[in-house]
């Protein structure tokens, strides 16, 4: 029968359409199907090539590991070191000789990491970076140590001998006369970070504020003991602005009038050791008065611009440093090629070498300045200036009339007035008693 099938019982009902819920069914029954598949097909694939499989990672970590412990590792260990921080606390230089110092130094490290490293016994050599490092001046030993985060490591009064007397003297130069200078470090070691081992470099420059050619630099407190071997007293100031402690020994200086070569006397200033801050050491010397009168017009000539605002111009040159009773040629010739000058104050000069002679009655200019004075006048006698009287000695007009007015000049009552009445006549009397006898 030709159209039999139209009598079957739903035979031409059409296609069946199914919902959304029977879609996502039918997705998921197929998803699952292919995954299942897909995941089969690998397995059968890594059991039918296993054997080549195991190679090829035997042979990557054969590669891979490797690099890993003898590149990665170290490179990043470097690298750590490389961005750490380093910055110098406290360094100290102590006991020089011509070839030794006694060091102390402590530097702070930040690695920048939270991990501990241990570190074994490194040799940090100091030298300057345009000589390098195999010219280094010293070598600092440190101990192996175990360091994190911001840790401080160095030596303590340690005997350190100078390696290159040349590089030295070129940081002693460098730290004298510049504004700050770097204190190049060198040194390898291995670190360990657990079990791991890198063997690493520090190669860093730290940058330290030095002395400025000791910019700041004064003499203070003058004073003119007259008829003393050492006649001239002071005090020198020598400021350190750095974290940098040097002993530097006894130092001998040439005293010169303003910008000349004329040497006018020269001065010691004994155990000098620059701590960070201002310095102030007791002076010694002597003033060559006869020199100074014998080149008067040269003299005032150099102090032209400096008496004018009421000063003197000294210019004090370093001829010799000792330390223990040795010559420190470095320290000489660096310091010896600063002229350090210095305004010393007329006014100042005057009155310390006044309150010098009348501190003392049996102090006065009369005795003191006897070798400038001729025999002449030295036959008078001493001279009365007191009262007018006749006996005792020579009674002077003209030093009594001036000393009568000294005691009355409203400036003179000034420069002394933290003098009591009695002691500042004393010493105004001293002041006269040279006048009555040039």
């Amino acid at each position: 029968m030709k159209d039999s099938h139209k009598y079957i019982i739903g035979g031409n009902r059409g296609f069946l359409n199914p919902g959304p819920d029977e879609l996502a069914k039918l997705d998921k029954v197929q998803s699952s199907m292919s995954s299942n598949s897909k995941k089969d097909k690998f397995r059968r694939h890594c059991r039918r090539f296993w054997c080549i499989y195991l190679i090829a990672n035997v042979v990557f970590l054969a590669i891979f590991l490797p690099v890993f412990f003898l590149v990665v590792i170290p490179a990043v260990a470097q690298l750590v070191v490389n961005k750490s921080d380093l910055w110098i606390v406290n360094a100290e230089i102590m006991n020089p000789t011509p070839t030794t110092v006694v060091m102390t130094l402590a530097a702070k490290v930040n690695l920048k990491l939270a991990l501990a490293v241990r570190l074994n016994p490194v040799i940090f050599y100091t030298f300057v970076r345009s000589y390098g490092h195999e010219d280094a001046y010293m070598q600092i030993d440190i101990p192996g140590q175990t360091i994190k985060g911001n840790y401080t490591l160095g030596v303590t009064n340690q005997h350190t001998p100078l390696q290159n007397l040349t590089t030295w003297e070129a940081f002693v130069n460098q730290t004298v006369f510049q504004k700050e200078t770097a204190l190049s470090l060198y040194g390898s070691t291995d670190a360990y970070l657990g079990v791991l081992k890198s063997h690493v470099i520090l190669d860093k420059d730290v940058m330290i504020p030095t002395l400025n050619k000791f910019e700041g630099f004064s003499i203070t407190g003058s004073t003119l003991m007259l008829g003393e071997d050492e006649n001239l007293s002071a005090k020198l100031m020598l400021p350190n602005p750095t974290a940098l402690t040097f002993e530097v020994g006894t130092i001998t200086l040439d005293l010169k009038s303003g910008d000349t070569d004329l040497v006018i006397g020269n001065a010691t200033v004994k155990d000098v050791v620059l701590r960070p801050g201002n310095n102030t050491f007791p002076l010694k010397g002597v003033i060559d008065i006869r020199n100074i009168l014998a080149n008067l017009v040269d003299v005032l000539a150099s102090q032209t611009s400096a008496i004018g605002t009421g000063d003197l111009s000294l210019t004090a040159v370093t001829r010799t440093i000792v330390s223990n009773g040795t010559l420190l040629p470095y320290y000489t010739k660096v310091l010896g090629s600063l002229p350090l000058v210095a305004s010393v104050g007329i006014g100042d000069v005057l009155k310390n070498t006044i309150k010098y002679l009348g501190s003392d009655n049996d102090l006065n200019l009369t005795g003191a300045l006897s070798s400038l004075i001729d025999n002449d006048k030295r036959k008078r006698g001493p001279v009365i200036l007191d009262t007018p009287r006749k006996n005792g000695g020579v009674f002077d007009h003209d030093a009594y009339r001036q000393v009568a007015s000294l005691k009355e000049n409203p400036h003179v009552q000034k420069a002394f007035g933290d003098e009591s009445p009695s002691k500042r006549d004393v010493m105004i009397n001293s002041l006269a008693r040279y006048y009555a006898l040039l």
